[in-house]
């Protein structure tokens, strides 16, 4: 049983915490890199109390908690039905169903861990702040989001055309749409892994609504530091970078065999991330254009844009797995910060434009599939 289950943790908890690292960075950064350590307690004491004890303030909690269930479903369903993994369905169907149903019980609640040990820290304060009621909702809440995926895992294994939410959708754009080819991916991740970009988004939404609300609240306005949002809200996006290269490595090979030259390649990376970014785009534009001028706009969109092709072009090395790859990122970004808190924005652009058509073009006709060791 060891066997299985330290098989079942790699497939999934590990390869969820992997995929995900920087959502859990950018978490890390809100819940403790934007609050000074000594009064990193209080802070968080402060905030549990203030759900504990507000209804509304604890729905919006719950809901997010919710929502992070949902990608750690979604994650579950996805690996199952992924190329390589067919033999979960024998292997797991001839257990034992007791036995099957402790396994995916471990498996999900290693993945929905860290809301287990938040709530679970946020339960103590408010038994110990006499918050009753708020504390056993809390309970049962996270007791029943660890309850009811074990079903759906377990019907996934006997029926495995099972699909979460995105199954039908996908089916009908397939009747009625054809796609060029810059949309490939992004239908991908609509149709096949809609939670991972949705939360990608909505946490990068945050970001940014937390940037402008700091600079709203200190009644100013700093485009070093809406830069540095963004450099964040990038960072958000690594998870979706790394699908990217899997998804080519998968499914888009053919395509280096065709008659397309490597420019109209590389300007196809370029519009899949211009468009994958245009929510952020929006949501800046809104807040910042009677503070700023159209030009300081086109800068970071341009900053945004040129680190996501940065980063994606990193992953044309060979060898490059996801540890090296967040290694080289967050150098990147050292050293970005830097030049942007000296006004240099425009030279880190063009330095980025140019490394990542320099990797890109030397790279890509020799580029092979990454395989894990």
């Amino acid at each position: 049983m060891r066997s299985v289950t330290a098989i079942l943790q790699k497939i999934f908890t590990t390869q969820f915490y992997i995929q995900n690292t920087g959502f859990f960075l950018v978490l890390f950064y809100l819940l403790f890199g934007v609050v000074d350590s000594s009064s990193l307690v209080n802070y968080h004491k402060g905030l549990m109390i203030g759900f504990l004890e507000g209804p509304s303030f604890l729905l919006i909690v719950l809901a997010l908690w919710a929502l992070y269930c949902l990608k750690c479903v979604g994650f579950v369903m996805k690996v199952m039905q992924s190329q390589g993994y067919e033999f979960l369905y024998p292997t797991m169907g001839s257990m034992d169903k007791n036995r099957r149903l402790r396994e995916w019980l471990l498996v999900h609640n290693t993945i929905y861990l860290p809301v287990w040990i938040y709530s679970g820290i946020a339960m103590v304060v408010g038994f110990r702040y006499h918050y009753y009621g708020s504390s056993l909702i809390i309970l049962l809440f996270n007791a029943v989001m660890a309850l009811w995926p074990l079903a759906l895992y377990d019907r996934k294994l006997f029926q495995p055309d099972t699909f979460f939410f995105t199954g039908y959708l996908q089916r009908w754009i397939n009747r009625r749409f054809t796609k060029p080819p810059v949309l490939y991916f992004l239908y991908e991740l609509f149709t096949q892994f809609p939670r991972r970009i949705l939360t990608a988004k909505l946490v990068s939404a945050l970001m940014l609504w937390l940037t402008f609300f700091l600079m709203q609240q200190g009644d100013y306005f700093e485009l070093r530091g809406l830069q540095l949002g963004v450099m964040l809200s990038v960072l958000l996006h690594l998870q979706l970078l790394t699908h990217h290269r899997a998804f080519d490595d998968t499914w888009l090979n053919f395509m280096e065999n065709l008659p397309i030259s490597t420019f109209r390649h590389y300007t196809r990376m370029a519009a899949v991330y211009l468009i994958m970014w245009i929510p952020e785009m929006v949501m800046i534009t809104v807040n910042a254009y009677t503070k700023t001028s159209a030009l300081s706009l086109l800068m970071v969109f341009c900053l945004a844009l040129s680190l996501l092709m940065f980063f994606r072009a990193l992953l044309y090395f060979p060898k490059m797995n996801n540890e090296l790859h967040v290694r080289y990122v967050l150098l990147t970004c050292f050293v970005v910060l830097f030049m942007v808190l000296g006004h240099d924005e425009w030279l880190a652009i063009l330095l980025l434009q140019a490394l990542s058509a320099i990797i890109f073009f030397r790279k890509y006709r020799q580029y092979e599939p990454y395989i894990e060791s």
